[in-house]
């Protein structure tokens, strides 16, 4: 009985050494189990630059219920996954990242990573333009401007439309409205 107690203080002690070891930053912990290939911001960037297509940011944080269901139900939806892998290079932003980021030159960094429990990094702020509502999804065109915001929380069927509206284009000659007259759904 002492010997198994002992072998489990020392199993505890040993995953406690080795897990003080292998920290990575938040940004490199993208989703990996999922139907759609995220990317880091920096990935992203140095993707668009060698073959151009739009980048969609979804700006979350650990606690949105929102942000985890937008996560499970519509990002995975198999049309959705299809469409963003395929027109888009979609990245997971943590809005509390303890990470910095290089955007257009500019270095983004979380001012107060320890000192809140909900630490508001700065390239979130920026990108949200100081409205921080989760989950976020931002649309930046080829040139990395940011072309519309949508906040909230979307099923399949109803963000479908809006990224093949940004996805294929049409946002630059054709309104949303007139868009969706029109449109008609894959997702079932």
């Amino acid at each position: 009985m002492i010997k198994k107690i002992v072998l489990l203080i020392g199993v505890i002690i040993s995953l406690t050494i080795v897990q003080g070891f292998t920290f990575l930053p938040t940004s490199h912990l993208i989703e990996t189990n999922t139907l759609v290939h995220w990317y880091t911001f920096g990935e992203a960037v140095e993707l668009q630059k060698k073959s151009p297509r739009m980048i969609m940011v979804d700006v979350y944080t650990n606690w949105c219920g929102p942000c985890k269901m937008m996560s499970a139900y519509t990002f995975e939806h198999s049309v959705i996954a299809q469409y963003l892998n395929e027109h888009y290079y979609p990245v997971k932003f943590n809005a509390e990242t303890r990470d910095s980021v290089i955007f257009n030159g500019n270095m983004f960094v979380n001012h107060n990573p320890d000192g809140t429990a909900r630490p508001v990094h700065d390239f979130a702020v920026s990108i949200l333009d100081n409205k921080l509502y989760y989950p976020s999804i931002v649309f930046l065109n080829e040139d990395l401007i940011k072309v519309q915001t949508v906040s909230g929380f979307y099923k399949a069927d109803q963000f479908e439309p809006i990224i093949k509206f940004f996805g294929s284009g049409k946002y630059k000659d054709t309104k949303y409205d007139d868009y969706v007259k029109n449109f008609i759904t894959e997702v079932k």
